[in-house]
């Protein structure tokens, strides 16, 4: 009898359980947090990991909040301006999947992008960043061709177009200047067929018109010269693509022809050429 009243004297004395915040008071506590502290005046201190901390205490604990989803999208917005770009671009790919209705996706879209189109390197070394920017640009584009990002993301697409197209041409341009005729050509289609509206696509029909022209198709390589000249070429690339016009013009069999050697090593279609 004693110790059950003990007992129950103890339990009547222990101090109540804490109650756990709110998830909107994680989230703002998050959100103060990156804010930061001023430091010497003039810089801004901020403690990123605590406030990954408090958002992540709302995944946590509010999994089904609106809160939870809004943590999911600062977490990422951290891991992006500390420039952590392969957590950032997980986190994003993760909101678009898991919340495909919900109002900031085409934020998501956009900022996924910009982890890949922020990694892109040179045209002469691995496009893959490149192309995953590629992929996330144009899915914003199709999908919320009103949003307000959808401008720049149209600015940055070209420009990741043209970087693959130009990618594939200086291929296709080592092999033209090695008079490989049939892999320059394959090289010159591909990047008119995915990438129709890269920059100096003239000259890449140009190429391909000569490289056809020498793999004797010829009423391919007529099309490919007469649709370059329909886009305003400079001089030279117009005078290379009239010439070549000219040459089949006047040879009724269309014999083949050789590059002269001295031209082996410039690939340019305007060089001289001789007549079998």
């Amino acid at each position: 009898m004693a110790l059950t009243i003990a007992l129950l004297c103890a339990c009547a004395t222990a101090p109540p359980e804490e109650e756990l915040p709110s998830a909107e008071s994680y989230y703002a506590r998050g959100q103060e947090i990156l804010k930061g502290r001023r430091v010497f005046f003039f810089f801004s201190d901020v403690d990123y990991p605590k406030a990954i901390e408090s958002f992540q205490e709302v995944i946590d604990n509010y999994p089904y909040s609106e809160y939870a989803v809004l943590s999911e999208l600062a977490i990422a917005d951290i891991h992006f301006e500390r420039e952590e770009y392969e957590e950032a671009s997980s986190y994003y790919h993760d909101f678009v999947e898991l919340h495909p209705t919900h109002p900031k996706v085409a934020y998501a879209l956009y900022r996924n992008g910009l982890c890949s189109y922020d990694q892109m390197r040179a045209a002469d070394r691995d496009q893959a960043p490149t192309r995953e920017a590629v992929a996330q640009f144009r899915a914003l584009i199709e999908r919320f061709p009103d949003s307000e990002m959808t401008k720049d993301a149209q600015v940055r697409l070209a420009e990741c177009e043209n970087r693959l197209a130009l990618h594939g041409i200086e291929v296709g341009d080592f092999y033209f200047s090695q008079q490989d005729w049939h892999s320059a050509a394959r090289r010159y289609r591909v990047a008119l067929t995915d990438y129709p509206s890269h920059q100096d696509r003239a000259r890449t029909m140009v190429y391909l018109g000569v490289s056809l022209a020498r793999l004797q198709h010829y009423g391919e390589a007529e099309s490919a010269l007469r649709r370059a000249l329909e886009l305003g070429p400079d001089d030279e690339l117009r005078d290379s693509a009239e010439l070549e016009l000219d040459l089949l013009a006047n040879l009724p069999l269309y014999g083949p022809r050789v590059l002269p050697k001295s031209c082996v090593t410039d690939p340019n279609p305007s060089c001289p050429q001789q007549v079998h």
